[in-house]
This record gives structure tokens, C-alpha cells and sequence, in this order.
């Protein structure tokens, strides 16, 4: 049996996937071509086809977007919830160290037991024992991991239901058409800085936080 237990490796992970691109105002979108066999001859029943809409007319949507990564640094929600959980996670593994050297402890103290004329019964609850430390260990192992995976979930959960709620409360103002959520390093290239509102969003999200957290005391 080995001697080496699994050291359980927290690990923060909060990675805020990219906003996903929607809008906020009702409006209409590109309606689908009907589709046509390969005689070109439309199927019977079809319903007639759409005309495509022009995209041209985009042109005249009201455009702003914000970086996530902005979001991420200086909202102060995301903030208090890290420390939480890079404080629970602490927690947890500290937890597990102290049963691991317990368990390490009578391992040692096992191993160092001269069974010479001991009977097989004894022998074999000493092995029983050691599987039951090992056992232990993994399960606690197991249950700190699945309860810093809830944990996550539902900081996520939080987090993404506060941006979107301020987001849609913020645009009954604003009349966006359209809010893009923008990484660096992502795959929309920002042409007009000036539609850049992240900092709004930010200071928005943020006093919004203060009126709840006010609220809650």
C-alpha cells in the first residue's frame, strides 16, 4: 500500500464566459429562406419564402459594448465572492491536511508493528484499518470538490443573474439596440472606442451592490 495520500489542490476558476451577444430591445431578426429542392421547384405545403432583410439597415442600430475583463477586475460583487470561496477553499484543505496527518500518523504507527506472531486476524484488521484510512481520505477529498464545484456554480449563477438584471434595467435609459460583452484577446475587434460604456456598467453594478449589501445590514 502506498505511502503517498492525493493532496486535494484548490484552485480559484471563476472564469466568466464571454457575455453571450443578444439583444435587449425586441426587434426583428434575419427571418429563414425557405428551402427548395433540387429542381429548384418549391416543395408543395412549403410556406412561401421571406424576403432576406437587408443588413444594411444595421446600420442604423444603436451599438455599445463593455469588457468583461473590466467587469471581472472592478466589480466588487465578483471581488467579495472570491474571497468566500478562496476562503472556504482554504477551509477545506486545511481540513483535509489535519485528517491526512492523522492518518499518516496511525499509518506509520501500523507499519511499524512487528507482526512476527501476530495471528491472521489481527494482521488482516490492520489491513482492514489502513483501506478504511485510505477511504477516508478519498471521500472527504471527494466531498470538499464537489461542494467547491456547487459553490462555483451557484457564485456563476449570482453573478451572471446580477449583470443581466442591471443590464436590462440600465438599457430601459440608455436604448441600446444592441450590448456586446467584449474580451481582450476575443473575437470581436472594437472599432469606436466611444461606444465603449464599461465604465458606466461598472460604476452602475457597483452601486447597485452597495444598495443591496446597505440593504441586507
Amino acid at each position: 500500500m502506498s505511502k503517498n495520500l492525493s493532496i486535494l489542490l484548490i484552485i480559484w476558476n471563476v472564469v466568466l464566459s464571454v457575455f453571450a451577444v443578444r439583444s435587449l430591445m425586441s426587434g426583428p431578426t434575419d427571418p429563414e429562406v425557405a428551402m427548395t429542392g433540387t429542381s429548384g421547384i418549391q416543395e408543395p405545403n412549403a410556406p412561401e419564402p421571406f424576403l432576406v432583410r437587408d443588413s444594411a439597415a444595421l446600420k442604423e442600430a444603436r451599438i455599445a459594448y463593455f469588457y468583461m475583463d473590466s467587469v471581472q477586475k472592478k466589480y466588487e460583487l465578483i471581488s467579495e465572492k472570491d474571497k468566500r470561496f478562496r476562503s472556504e477553499g482554504q477551509r477545506l484543505e486545511n481540513s483535509l491536511k489535519n485528517e491526512m496527518a492523522k492518518a499518516q500518523a496511525r499509518y506509520d504507527e501500523l507499519m511499524k508493528k512487528d507482526h512476527t506472531y501476530s495471528t491472521q486476524a489481527e494482521v488482516a484488521r490492520d489491513e482492514q484499518e489502513l483501506q478504511g484510512l485510505m477511504a477516508r481520505i478519498q471521500g472527504q477529498q471527494a466531498q470538499s470538490e464537489e461542494q467547491l464545484a456547487r459553490m462555483e456554480a451557484q457564485m456563476l449563477t449570482e453573478i451572471t443573474k446580477e449583470l443581466k438584471d442591471h443590464l436590462e434595467q440600465y438599457n430601459k435609459n440608455a436604448g441600446f439596440d444592441y450590448i456586446f460583452s467584449v474580451q481582450n484577446g476575443g473575437q470581436i475587434w472594437v472599432g469606436n472606442k466611444d461606444l465603449d460604456i464599461s465604465n458606466d456598467l461598472i460604476d452602475g453594478l457597483n452601486a447597485r451592490y452597495h444598495a443591496t449589501k446597505g440593504g441586507a445590514k
